[in-house]
């Protein structure tokens, strides 16, 4: 594991974090009371991009972003059998709150995963 690689990682990590808190709070007046301060989706695709070079195998990678799919495939058959439809607006917020989590994990496991042999 390369430390300094990893700490600027998170340094880039929190610096987003605290432009993206600045901008929600400059633009304040723009936002509804129900949204998030922070975009779920541009914090996935920053997380798996960082894991992504981390890794640096697209083998490696394909194991997160199937399980990533699967939990996808579940939440729409768990909605589709709560409510007995299907409806996007009721599946997107979670699935993109799982979705940070899951690039979350992945982001901290590839931390520790740079040296993996390639196939």
């Amino acid at each position: 594991m390369d430390y300094r690689i990893a700490f600027l990682q998170v340094i880039l990590l929190m610096i987003i974090w605290l432009v993206e808190d600045l901008i929600s709070k400059v633009f304040h007046h723009y936002r509804h009371q129900h949204h998030h301060k922070h975009s779920p989706i541009i914090w996935t695709i920053i997380l798996w991009l960082l894991s992504i070079y981390n890794i640096g195998s697209l083998y490696w990678i394909a194991y997160p972003i199937a399980t990533w799919m699967i939990i996808a495939i579940l939440l729409i058959i768990g909605q589709t059998f709560h409510y007995n439809e299907f409806i996007y607006r009721r599946y997107w917020p979670v699935f993109w709150r799982l979705s940070v989590i899951v690039a979350t994990i992945t982001f901290i496991v590839s931390l520790f995963c740079q040296n993996l042999p390639l196939i």
